[in-house]
């Protein structure tokens, strides 16, 4: 098991050898993944939820909750909007505030502009935690991956409030096509009465 967290973030050089191909393995693998979709579970300080996630690299990001509530999340054109269909509200905001941003580069580097502050390698499991290395104080996104075959399993994101929330995900589906409208907002239509 390897374990590199640190309150400070650490240069790549204090990187074991099998540290450093798990990050590269890692690296390609999320360039690959230029879009999937998949279902999702959520736990965390927003409550459990479900819901489904499409997303397209670089740039875009449709997170639809369905159960409890009504809530849709979109990225697109660099910025990121809340919508709670419960209550109407929205809320939008960069993009580039989030650490999402980190994974809706048309490149993801994990180094340079990312830093890796946690490395965990468990048999069968890899989880890293990335900052933004100019902006750490935006946030924290950690990814879970299954290693036989590399399969991203798990995103947690914590913004820079601290508030933490942790979307398991399930059937996750490479590749595909989407309609570029699934990521626009439109305002939901008021009933007739």
């Amino acid at each position: 098991m390897s374990l590199l967290a640190a309150c400070m973030p650490k240069p790549a050089t204090t990187l074991s050898e099998a540290d450093q191909a798990t990050l590269a393995q890692v690296q390609t693998y999320l360039n690959d993944l230029r879009q999937f979709h998949a279902q999702f579970t959520q736990t965390g300080d927003d409550g459990a939820a479900f819901g489904l996630i499409w997303l397209q690299r670089p740039g875009r990001l449709r997170v639809q909750y369905v159960t409890p509530r009504p809530r849709l999340m979109l990225a697109n054109h660099g910025r990121f909007l809340v919508s709670d269909g419960a209550t109407g509200a929205i809320t939008t905001m960069p993009v580039a505030n989030t650490p999402l941003d980190i994974l809706l580069a048309d490149q993801i580097e994990l180094s340079g502009p990312v830093t890796v502050s946690q490395l965990l390698q468990q048999p069968g499991s890899v989880q890293l935690g990335l900052i933004k290395t100019g902006s750490p104080g935006q946030g924290r996104l950690t990814l879970r991956f299954t290693t036989a075959p590399l399969a991203l399993t798990g995103v947690v994101v914590q913004d820079a409030a601290g508030h933490t929330n942790t979307l398991a995900l399930s059937g996750l589906q490479p590749g595909g096509t989407f309609d570029p409208a699934i990521f626009h907002y439109q305002k939901p239509a008021v009933p007739a009465g």
